[in-house]
């Protein structure tokens, strides 16, 4: 419910989000004191959501500086939406690139990256060393970005994807 809040999620979308997903039913007052006590609690994000929505310039950056360019008739979602998630990317992007030098040592190998999932094959004997590494580099690249907000990330060992 919290990234649908952040993308633009009215109070009717957060109605709907709530039952089909969660079975809360709200009604449509509920969702938009929830909407309320949020954005109070999250004053940055209603802020940035005020200043966005005021701006005249269509073109929104990642904190890693990259712009993407919006045409006159951008959805308010798009706008919010883009920095975020291109900050995301730059983060698992600068992850993938430190993970080649972390892991030069080793016998694991970088086999995929999904989202803001990178999937590694190491040899079991080194399964606990490696997901530390993969871990202390995927919060480090994401102090890169988001330098006063912890960040941090969750490793799992599993013997293929589909167990994780």
């Amino acid at each position: 419910m919290n990234f649908g809040l952040v993308y633009a999620m009215g109070a009717r979308g957060l109605q709907a989000y709530a039952q089909s997903t969660y079975g809360v039913t709200m009604t449509l007052e509920e969702a938009e004191l929830f909407r309320k006590r949020f954005f109070a609690a999250y004053a940055g994000v209603a802020n940035w959501h005020k200043s966005v929505k005021l701006s005249k310039e269509r073109v929104s950056r990642t904190l890693g500086g990259r712009k993407y360019r919006w045409r006159d008739n951008a959805s308010v979602t798009g706008l919010y939406n883009w920095p975020v998630q291109g900050t995301a990317a730059d983060i698992v992007k600068q992850a993938m690139a430190d993970l080649v030098i972390a892991l030069r040592d080793s016998d694991a190998k970088i086999i995929g990256m999904i989202h803001d999932e990178i999937i590694l094959e190491t040899p079991a004997s080194d399964a606990d060393v490696t997901a530390t590494i993969l871990k202390e580099t995927m919060e480090g690249a994401g102090a890169k970005y988001l330098q006063l907000v912890p960040v941090v990330a969750e490793t799992m060992v599993a013997d293929n994807w589909a167990e994780k």
